[in-house]
């Protein structure tokens, strides 16, 4: 891939290019957000690159938790329980039609699950809607 993008960059105007797709890119990106959220371009900006460093740190985030086994057994433990009864929920009981599960009765366990699940797997995209709504300008 590098070989390939130092070819290109012999190539009179690849690179102009290039750097002009992305800017337009994002400056599109800032003007989506901006709409969405009722914020400034400067707001949608710092939120578009919140997000990306928030990817960053997921992914470095994950990484560590997978290079230690006694990391990645306490995450599985304490997300299998909540991961189990949802796919009991929607895979027996709603789809295959083979029986009920009662509701979590308690709003605690509800939360837990949430906050253990997200924190796992949530995406950037729910930290950039939330950075939008705190920031949002009346």
């Amino acid at each position: 891939m590098t070989f390939v993008l130092g070819l290109l960059s012999y190539i009179p105007g690849v690179m102009k290019l290039a750097t002009t797709i992305a800017t337009k890119w994002m400056d599109t990106r800032a003007q989506m957000y901006a709409a969405r959220w009722g914020v400034t371009r400067d707001v949608a900006i710092a939120a578009i690159q919140a997000e990306a460093t928030n990817n960053q740190a997921k992914v470095s985030w994950l990484q560590v938790v997978a290079s230690s086994p006694v990391l990645a057994f306490v995450v599985v433990g304490f997300a299998f329980p909540f991961i189990f009864y949802l796919n009991k929920t929607i895979v027996w009981d709603t789809c295959l039609g083979l029986g009920t599960t009662p509701p979590l009765r308690y709003d605690l366990l509800t939360e837990w699950g949430t906050t253990i699940i997200g924190g796992i797997f949530i995406t950037s995209g729910g930290v950039g809607i939330a950075h939008a709504i705190v920031n949002r300008k009346d």
